[in-house]
């Protein structure tokens, strides 16, 4: 609850009577506001109070400087540690003072108070045991009290007011600061200086705790520790004694602190018995103390604030008590006697019928305690004044009383009792199974018979004009009931279950009577009885006049044609006359706290001034002459208290509230907000906000003071924030700018770069997709090139090969005709050796030479070099050229080793043998320079 410090108790209404009787017949007492130690977490003594021009309320506790805003509360730590004694306030600081320590407080751009003291400009002028126990403002001035003088700080320096006696006691009175010196007298400071008003002798061991400006010209009252109340004649400079049948009261109490109000009645806090109101005659206007609801006897502080509402310091605790004028309305709480549902003022006696009992006190003896009525234990239904005797509706029966409660029938559950409007001696009543009949005798009211001929359970009953008994079941619908004259005998019995035009689903109806006529309520709306078309109808001039209302539950009658209408949106008093409607008061639901009993509200009105609200755990009396059923709110604006905004991880950041606009960059779209409302008038608030185009409707309404928004979207937004009072009236609506910058990545920086970069991304799309289409092209040139290339390439291969097979068929060509050319030369040297001279050597050597010509022809060679050259495109060239000392012989060598021909395929083609080519192969290894490793083969078909 670190937002809701401030407890608004349930306002108790309380009056001593001291030497004389107060008037209860009007509420003109105060409401009474306690707060504890708990709900303002800070020490339970507290010393003096100051009230702010803004409505703030501060006081000196024993723990610091507690701030009070309306709504809730903080606590300032004393700087020193010490108590803080003394509080005094102008518009823009509050002083302090305390043990050897005195000082300001100014507020900062985050609303928080800090500290400023002024004890080192002066602390040479303490004493040892200098001590401050009261702080006034009298125009430029600030003035410090101790008990061994008076401290005057203005333009920033201090004079120092000392005759060594000691200053008991200091107040202000118009602006000029009175102070009692014990043994010496009474002064006042005029230009810095101490001048007497009066050393009378009188004041010879009085102790002095009350100064104030009398009721008649040059005079002051005076009060005393222990010696009563006085008024001093500054003229005559004589002491007289003033409301004197509260003389024995004030000596026995000892007076502590006192104050006047606006309209001049005292008021005096004492260290015994609590606080007392009276007037100078001794009138006594009221009293509290712990017996009737405040927390603690010794009043140490009074003050007063811009509502003329009266502030408490306490020993224990702190009180709020209205002394405004013309409330509307005060609250009991009596959870120890039940759920009240019925009561009545009686004999000057205020009864009240609940689930436990029949309980009763003085109405005038409001300090006293409600007391049970003997044999009343139980469920009490209703209370009904006839002809001056008490008629009480039990669950066990019912009783009556002029003087002494009897029991008058004992048929349980008796509900509404009325008197028959043709028959006055005669009462109709309600029960849980029968309808009841009492006669006027002789000797009382008396019990008659019940009606035969109905036995349901009957809540409300009325009589109609015609003499028809209207009788509301509490569950299952209406009936109207026709008797015989001697009111013994049903004559006939008709049930509603459905209206002519009534959509609603009937059930939980109830029978009243406005003005003589019969009125039914739904819940809905409001139906009567027709008696020319003898049907139920609805009752439109009604309906049409009493606008939410016209769906009450429940009708009351009041005075002088006045009624009480209770439904689900609270309770209204109409004054209801010659077919004139027109509403006089309306409280709503919210005014009650949630205390109505669900579907047995009711509302008893005990004079023209006066009326009661029944409730689950007390009551409520309203005051039907006040006037101001909550307008005040209407001229008040809530106050921003503080701001914080939060980043993602929850680290808060305190704003300041200077401005009524606040700038919020992205990360710390979090924010708290903190408002405060002083407008003290015993009144609850709540809280409500909307922020168009984030949250357009009202939120529900809150007892937090606080706003959290959370991850709010960048833009410019207006929050509204404003106070509801149980009246449902509004405050003025607090406006507040705010703006939410976007991220980074939403800057016009952001967007223009992310323009660029789109910009960049198409261009360089269309350059990657320019290239991709070049490299496209490009690579189906070079697919056609290299299909060209392949096929040129196949085309070579298939070439190639033709004039290998071509080269390698002439090379066999070759070989074979030389191989067959060398065997005929083989055979033609055997045929020489065989036929020796026989075949000419001529003709021998013709044909062998024929022979090796054809064997080594240089005809055969052109024709393979030819094919050579076609199939290995300048290899003899190359090799020529990197081997210049080939010979002819060399180079057909290579040849035919690049066309990978074997020796012994080379021998024919050279005409030599397999060895003589082996032996030309070494010597061709020796001119390329081949190594013995290296093989000549592999080198030609490389080369």
């Amino acid at each position: 609850m670190s937002y809701q410090l401030m407890k608004l108790f349930y306002i108790t209404l309380f009056i001593l009577l001291l030497n004389g009787i107060i008037d209860h017949s009007v509420l003109s007492a105060q409401s009474l506001i306690s707060f504890t130690k708990d709900d303002y977490q800070a020490a339970s003594q507290n010393w003096s109070i100051g009230c702010a021009p803004t409505g703030y309320i501060y006081f000196g506790n024993s723990s610091g400087l507690l701030e009070f805003d309306g709504v809730s509360w903080q606590l300032y730590p004393s700087p020193n540690a010490s108590i803080i004694r003394a509080v005094a306030v102008d518009n823009r600081r509050v002083y302090t003072g305390g043990y050897r320590e005195l000082g300001f407080w100014e507020r900062t751009q985050n609303s928080q108070l800090q500290y400023f003291s002024l004890t080192d400009s002066v602390k040479s002028q303490f004493g040892i045991n200098e001590e401050f126990w009261s702080i006034f403002k009298s125009q430029e001035q600030i003035i410090f009290h101790s008990f061994a003088g008076i401290y005057i700080y203005e333009n920033g320096s201090f004079t120092v007011l000392k005759n060594g006696g000691f200053f008991n006691f200091a107040t202000l009175v118009d602006g000029t600061v009175f102070v009692a010196i014990h043994n010496d007298g009474i002064y006042r400071t005029e230009n810095n200086q101490l001048i007497p008003v009066t050393n009378s002798d009188f004041l010879k061991e009085k102790h002095v705790r009350f100064i104030a400006k009398g009721h008649l010209p040059n005079t002051y009252y005076i009060g005393t520790e222990s010696a009563g109340m006085y008024i001093l004649n500054t003229t005559t400079d004589e002491f007289k004694p003033i409301a004197n049948n509260l003389q024995s009261f004030f000596i026995t109490n000892k007076i502590n602190h006192g104050a006047v109000t606006a309209e001049g009645d005292l008021i005096i806090g004492t260290i015994l018995d609590g606080v007392i109101g009276f007037s100078p005659t001794g009138k006594v206007k009221f009293q509290y103390n712990n017996k009737n609801g405040l927390q603690s006897n010794t009043v140490l502080g009074i003050s007063f604030d811009q509502y003329n509402n009266m502030w408490l310091a306490l020993d224990a605790g702190i009180e709020y008590i209205s002394l405004t004028p013309g409330n509307n309305y005060r609250m009991y709480m009596e959870k120890e006697i039940g759920a009240i549902y019925s009561g009545a003022l009686f004999n000057n006696q205020l009864y009240l019928g609940t689930n436990q009992g029949l309980y009763v006190k003085s109405w005038q003896d409001t300090d006293g305690s409600f007391k049970l009525v003997d044999g009343t234990q139980g469920q009490v239904w209703d209370c009904e004044i006839i002809d001056n005797h008490l008629f009480i509706g039990h669950n066990k029966g019912t009783f009556i009383s002029s003087n002494e409660f009897s029991l008058l029938s004992d048929y349980s559950g008796a509900y509404n009792i009325k008197r028959h409007p043709r028959h006055p001696d005669v009462l109709l009543q309600g029960t849980y199974n029968d309808l009841i009949v009492y006669r006027e005798t002789q000797n009382g009211w008396k019990m008659s018979n019940t009606i035969s001929g109905f036995n349901n359970l009957t809540r409300f009953i009325e009589v109609d004009h015609l003499g028809n008994l209207w009788a509301s079941h509490f569950y299952s619908g209406l009936y109207k009931i026709r008797l015989n004259d001697d009111f013994d005998n049903v004559e006939s019995v008709i049930k509603y279950d459905k209206f002519e035009d009534g959509p609603e689903q009937l059930g939980h109806l109830n029978v009243f009577k406005i003005e003589n006529q019969i009125v039914i309520t739904t819940g809905h709306k409001l139906y009567t009885y027709d008696d020319l078309k003898n049907t139920i109808v609805p009752y439109n001039l009604l309906n049409d006049a009493l606008g939410d209302f016209k769906a009450a539950k429940r009708i009351v009658p009041g005075l002088n044609h006045h009624y009480w209408f209770i439904s689900e949106k609270g309770i209204a008093y109409f004054k209801i006359y010659a077919n004139e409607v027109s509403r006089i008061k309306f409280y709503p639901k919210q005014l009650f706290e949630n205390h109505l009993i669900p579907d047995h509200e009711n509302i008893v009105q005990f004079n023209d001034t006066t009326a009661m609200v029944c409730l689950e755990n007390g009551y409520m009396l309203l005051n039907l002459n006040g006037n101001n059923e909550g307008i005040d709110i209407a001229s008040h604006e809530i106050t921003l208290r503080q701001v914080t905004a939060t980043n993602r991880k929850g680290k808060p950041f305190p704003l300041s509230i200077e401005d009524q606009s606040i700038n919020l960059p992205h990360s710390l779209n979090n924010l708290i907000l903190r408002y405060s409302f002083p407008l003290l008038n015993g009144e609850t608030v709540k809280f409500q906000y909307k922020i168009p185009g984030l949250y357009d409707q009202w939120s529900a309404l809150s007892n937090k003071p606080t706003i959290e928004l959370s991850r709010i979207p960048s833009g410019t937004y207006t929050i509204e924030v404003k106070a509801v009072n149980n009246w449902l009236k509004s405050s003025k609506t607090h406006l507040l700018k705010l703006i939410v910058h976007p991220p980074w990545y939403q800057t016009t920086y952001a967007i223009a770069g992310y323009l660029l970069l789109m910009v960049g991304l198409m261009l360089g799309l269309k350059y990657i997709t320019s290239r991709k289409i070049k490299l496209k092209e490009k690579r189906k040139r070079e697919e056609k090139e290299k299909e060209l290339i392949q096929l040129k390439n196949e085309k070579l291969s298939s070439e190639l090969s033709y004039k290998s097979q071509k080269l390698a068929s002439s090379a066999m060509s070759i070989i074979k005709k030389n191989e067959f050319l060398l065997s005929l030369k083989a055979k033609i040297k055997k045929h020489k050796e065989y036929l020796g001279n026989r075949y000419p050597d001529k003709y021998y050597q013709e044909v062998i030479d024929k022979i090796d010509d054809n064997i080594s022809g240089q005809d055969d060679w052109q024709l393979f070099e030819a094919n050579f050259e076609q199939a290995h495109e300048a290899f003899l060239k190359t090799m020529k050229k990197k081997h210049p000392e080939l010979t002819p012989s060399d180079l057909r060598l290579c040849a035919y080793l690049r066309i990978n021909l074997t020796s012994k395929d080379i021998a024919p083609l050279l005409g030599i043998t397999v060895r003589g080519v082996e032996n030309h192969r070494y010597r061709l290894r020796k001119k390329l320079g081949l190594t013995a490793e290296d093989n000549l083969t592999d080198y030609i078909l490389n080369a």
